[in-house]
């Protein structure tokens, strides 16, 4: 059993489709520390941009945040995984968060779940557990999509997520109130790293977290 001392939180960054500059990052990272956050989370081509461009590194180290993951986006550059891996084992982060990209509607889940396991085994090499973001517009949009995907993926290379905002905005056909917490009860043993975000159905995914259904 997880202890709570064992729990730690990170702030994600919000910038899907814009990117942050040096000064926006470093604006970012101050607000995190103020917040009381443990850590940050980002995607990889941020991180990489972050890593060579700006002082990253350096700011993470003197706020004494730490680099909780990163989210890359599912293909087949094992070599790009090999990478981001390499960068998030120097840093000490733990989790790789794969999303999208191959994995659309209709996809073959059995060619994307080898493709996760063989990101997951690259990734155990660097200390780094691997695993499935689910999303909306994705193969693992609803309930049955998600666990259909995860259970064709192996446990021993490949780990468990959730993120409960678009949890309980997509696994439609149950309470609204219960459809995070359906998943979680049913996969906790393998459930390595969770995404905290709110759904209302005003503002869907731009609720505040505490404001919504989750």
């Amino acid at each position: 059993m997880t202890n709570k001392a064992d729990i730690e939180i990170a702030c994600m960054s919000l910038m899907w489709g814009t990117g942050l500059s040096d000064f926006e990052m470093q604006a970012w990272i101050s607000d995190v520390k103020a917040a009381g956050y443990s850590g940050v989370a980002t995607f990889e081509w941020d991180l990489t941009r972050f890593i060579d461009e700006t002082d990253f590194e350096a700011r993470l180290r003197d706020t004494g945040l730490s680099l909780a993951s990163v989210d890359l986006v599912i293909d087949r550059d094992f070599g790009k995984v090999k990478r981001v891996c390499e960068t998030m084992q120097k840093l000490g982060a733990s989790h790789l968060v794969t999303i999208g990209g191959l994995a659309e509607p209709g996809a073959d889940m059995d060619e994307i779940a080898a493709i996760l396991n063989q990101i997951g085994e690259i990734a155990l090499n660097y200390d780094v557990h691997a695993c499935f973001h689910n999303h909306s517009g994705t193969t693992g949009e609803t309930l049955e999509e998600t666990e259909m995907l995860t259970g064709k993926t192996d446990p021993n290379k490949f780990f468990c997520f959730l993120d409960v905002g678009h949890a309980t905005q997509d696994f439609s056909g149950r309470p609204v109130a219960q459809r995070a917490s359906i998943f979680l009860e049913r996969n906790w043993e393998r459930i390595d790293f969770i995404e905290f975000k709110d759904w209302s159905e005003k503002y869907q995914l731009n609720t505040e977290v505490g404001a919504g259904s989750c």
